[in-house]
């Protein structure tokens, strides 16, 4: 827990503390419980017998206790293909918390999913793989979770994030674009007669222009987006020169270069299924990894025959480099350039995991967390002595799940795997070198000239890669050694280029140089990671802008510029001057609270200002990148590095009402005033102050007493400089028998201390702590 940051709030009569929170669901330094409780004792049968009649269909239990939080309604099914069998005791979980109650949640994750490490001898593959994934790609969070049902123990689990709406928008900004699992679908229909037989499945060969011919080789996640895929697809066949304008290349070729390092064959890379692709605002499909459960070599399938050990460890780097079924590999590296874009990125997995040591360190701080759960194990698939072994060494079987079989021990084949391919003669080349870079913001009043030098050996082309969103696309201008391009003197390895721009923009961004072998970026891990230019902005402190209104279901009530009747949010500036907006955010997710980023404007003194949550980004005006829902949600308005300016929970609203603010109180308005004054009943003048509770003493010494006028249900929230929410949490009075609550800071500083009641009244009081 942060010290610095830690209050407590310690009920008077006795010594009970309130827990601070939960545990994180994905904490990687901590396994997961899971308790399930079936009103039958015959519940195994009946999930097989729905697993057998519709795959989607769920059971719903009687209750759950997931990090001994008690949930009810939850509706629970058998997943998976070959990890599924009925015979087995151990099979895969998916788990909707918001099956019947659409609310209901685990520090905001609605479905918990469960993989029963069915061809892994360490029962660490799938972890080990997200976690090295997400060192250079978006890619799920995953742990380790105990799982009982009716107080019986089944078994430890894979703990795997969900890609959900949440998991898009914190990483792509988005959730309302086409969304594909790229994989067989479990309910086949039957396809035109004129659709070409299904190979190669799922891997983006583009074979008809009817998207009947693919219903059985992806599977829709979104409401819309098979004219999308099609497009994708075509493009990324037929003409690749241009695949760039709908694919993100950068991240595809990430995908194929871990896939091939770590010979992950259930993937695209060999029987090309198992990922999944979502296309962002700007029309552009994102590769995300997915199912890494036999990461290692675990499968055999390279999709040309099945492999030996000995040959999984030589796997060409170049593997479907002439394959037409993979055109994700042989279409793109059929570009020079992104074959030795590919080839970089391999080369950086290659160095940046015999620098780790292959990950020994990491595997075995997760071996012994396990240990006592995996051999309490008595359902999972291999001995006790194959998880010892197949860390550091490879496991041989017999008679195992799929037959006789060898699992290679996991750091022994990133060790053979960097060994071979240090010295193939794809990447036994001499490599680019970007020995040093100098960036040169000079700020010219709202305007900034950014000079970028970088000194390069061995390379042919030097080219910056820049934007000025996260949500954005890359844009390449070539660094040159010209004596011209802000590079100095002429042919002496220092490149350079420059971008004028206005100072309220962020800049990110990345060096990439090539040669006739191979690139090399700058950082490395580019474009997932990048070196940033931060904007000039001016923060605007707590309260100094309030969202004063807002409408979650506008059927009839007001329409957008474009004629449309959509959700909005009214914004309004209480204080005296005029407040420039670039530089804030709003956002429906507290996961991701840069989610939308206002444009070039401000918002006058006392005025108000309206946001439409539309989803509607490409019209002209303020069209949010998110809708709100009708049954309720937060809404968060807050600086560029996510200090808090304000924040309005809007609770269930029944069409054309809205829900704002009237001085301390928040209420539902039959009568909405959208970008004016809200009309407030009299009763709720602020003439005198509605006072839900006090603190003494203060100042103190880093002690005080909350008292609270009343019992009832609060909502208690503690934020520190700039905005920073330190501790939030719900208190019911009537619960607890107290109304006086003993606050301690953990340092010195300066406080707000915020109470709601359960009527909407809010009141603030700055605390100073001493100590």
């Amino acid at each position: 827990m942060n010290k610095l940051y830690h209050w407590l709030i310690c009920l008077m009569a006795g010594s009970f503390i309130i827990t601070v929170r939960a545990q994180d669901l994905y904490e990687a330094t901590s396994i997961q419980e899971m308790k399930i409780y079936f009103p039958y004792t015959n519940w195994d049968q009946k999930l097989d017998s729905l697993h057998s009649a519709d795959s989607d269909a769920r059971l719903v239990c009687s209750y759950i206790l997931l990090n001994g939080q008690k949930m009810d309604s939850v509706g629970i099914r058998y997943k998976g293909n070959s990890t599924y069998n009925a015979t087995r005791n151990k099979n895969p979980f998916n788990i909707k918390l918001d099956h019947v109650k659409s609310d209901q949640n685990y520090q905001g994750y609605k479905t918990i999913k469960l993989s029963n490490c069915f061809m892994d001898p360490s029962m660490l593959r799938e972890v080990m793989g997200y976690y090295i994934s997400r060192q250079y790609t978006p890619a799920s969070q995953a742990n380790f979770m105990k799982v009982y049902v009716n107080d019986s123990y089944i078994g430890l689990y894979t703990n795997v994030e969900a890609v959900s709406s949440d998991f898009l928008s914190r990483k792509f900004y988005s959730s309302d674009g086409a969304f594909f699992q790229c994989d067989r679908t479990d309910k086949q229909v039957t396809v035109p007669g004129s659709c070409q037989p299904a190979n190669p499945g799922s891997a983006l060969r583009y074979s008809s222009s009817d998207s009947a011919c693919y219903y059985n080789a992806y599977e829709l996640q979104s409401d819309y987006g098979w004219a999308s895929l099609l497009s994708m697809m075509n493009r990324l066949n037929n003409n690749v020169t241009v695949v760039d304008q709908v694919l993100n290349v950068d991240r595809a070729l990430w995908m194929l270069a871990l896939n091939n390092f770590f010979v992950n064959l259930d993937s695209y890379s060999g029987s090309g299924h198992n990922y999944l692709v979502y296309e962002d605002d700007h029309g552009i499909f994102q590769s995300i990894m997915w199912d890494l459960n036999e990461f290692y070599g675990a499968f055999t399938n390279t999709g040309q025959g099945q492999a030996t050990i000995a040959q999984m460890r030589s796997l060409d780097p170049l593997l479907h480099l002439n394959n037409v079924d993979r055109p994700l590999i042989s279409k793109l590296l059929s570009i020079p350039s992104y074959k030795k874009r590919y080839l970089a990125h391999l080369k950086t997995i290659m160095t940046e995991t015999q620098a780790n040591n292959f990950y020994k360190a990491k595997a075995t701080e997760w071996q012994n967390l396990i240990r006592s759960s995996a051999i309490a194990d008595k359902n999972k698939f291999f001995p006790d002595s194959a998880f010892e072994l197949n860390v550091n060494n490879d496991y041989a079987l017999n008679n195992g799940p799929n037959g006789a079989k060898t699992y290679p021990g996991l750091t022994k084949f990133a060790t053979e795997r960097s060994d071979f391919l240090k010295s193939h003669v794809s990447l036994n080349v001499i490599q680019p070198a970007i020995e040093s870079y100098t960036p040169q913001p000079n700020v010219f009043g709202d305007s900034i000239f950014f000079q970028l030098t970088a000194k390069v050996v061995n390379a042919d082309n030097v080219y910056l890669y820049y934007r000025f969103s996260p949500a954005d696309p890359f844009i390449r201008i070539e660094m040159q050694d010209n004596g011209i391009t802000d590079d100095g003197v002429a042919s002496n390895q220092i490149y350079g280029n420059s971008i004028h721009y206005k100072a309220l923009y962020g800049l990110q961004y990345y060096i990439y140089a090539e040669n006739a072998s191979i690139a090399v970026v700058l950082p490395q891990r580019a474009e997932y990671e990048f070196f940033t230019q931060t904007p000039v902005y001016t923060k605007v402190s707590y309260g100094g802008l309030l969202i004063n209104e807002a409408m979650s279901s506008n059927s009839s009530y007001a329409t957008d510029p474009q004629g449309d009747f959509d959700d909005w949010i009214e914004i309004y500036n209480p204080g005296d001057d005029k407040i420039a907006l670039s530089g804030l955010y709003l956002s429906d997710n507290s996961g991701n609270k840069l989610k939308w980023g206002f444009p070039d404007t401000s918002i006058g003194r006392q005025s108000y200002l309206v946001v439409w949550a539309d989803e509607d980004g490409s019209d002209p005006g303020l069209h949010a990148n998110f809708k709100l829902s009708r049954s309720g949600e937060k809404i968060h308005l807050v600086n560029y590095d996510s200090s808090l300016i304000d924040e309005l929970d809007i609770p269930e609203l029944q069409e054309d009402e809205s829900f704002g603010r009237c001085n301390q109180q928040l209420l539902h308005f039959k009568n909405p005033t959208i970008g004016k004054a809200n009309s407030c009943p009299s009763n709720t003048s602020n003439e005198k102050l509605h006072e839900i509770f006090q603190i003494t003493p203060n100042p103190s010494f880093g002690t005080c007493i909350l008292h609270l006028n009343s019992k009832g249900k609060y909502q208690i929230r503690c934020i520190g400089l700039g905005g920073v929410i330190l501790e939030e949490r719900e208190l019911n009075t009537e619960v607890n028998g107290s109304e006086s609550f003993q606050l301690q800071f953990a340092s010195a500083g300066c406080y707000l201390v915020t109470v709601q009641d359960h009527n909407g009244f809010k009141q603030s009081i700055k605390v100073i702590s001493l100590y």
